[in-house]
């Protein structure tokens, strides 16, 4: 197995997948050998700080009617899966502001996002990493893990 240590990140290169926690961001990065992804995911103890940052974008991917059900993560906005990209892309400031409440983020932006268990929330994120939003994180547990956090 070869490792290299970059900021505090382990990145680990073995035909299996290596995880790895960052001193830096509390984050877990995962790669997999052969193959250029890079997956930055966030836990509970992470969310709770990023609700009360101001420059972190939250984002829950989930439908609608998952929303209405449960009510969105605290601290986030709504933006179903298939509409994330798209709504990064082509919305203006301006109109991302009105209709969200928050300011558009920028490509550096550090954004997380989340679904009802991290799933296609990690999908959304590997979609708006490939489209320049490097600091995209995955809230691996999604909902389920909030939910049951908030019980204990």
């Amino acid at each position: 197995m070869y490792a290299e240590y970059h900021l505090g990140i382990c990145f680990s290169y073995h035909c299996m997948i290596k995880f790895s926690t960052s001193i830096l961001h509390n984050t877990d990065v995962k790669t997999m050998s052969g193959d250029d992804k890079i997956c930055l995911n966030v836990d509970y103890n992470e969310i709770l700080k990023a609700q009360n940052d101001s420059s972190v974008l939250i984002i829950d991917v989930r439908e609608k009617e998952e929303i209405d059900e449960t009510g969105k993560l605290p601290g986030s906005i709504h933006i179903p899966m298939g509409d994330v990209a798209n709504t990064l892309s082509s919305l203006s400031e301006k109109d991302f502001k009105e209709r969200f409440k928050k300011e558009k983020p920028s490509k550096n932006t550090k954004i997380i996002l989340s679904c009802r268990s991290g799933k296609r929330s990690g999908m959304v994120q590997e979609e708006i990493r490939k489209l320049g939003y490097e600091n995209a994180y995955n809230y691996v547990g999604g909902w389920l893990d909030w939910e049951s956090n908030q019980k204990v």
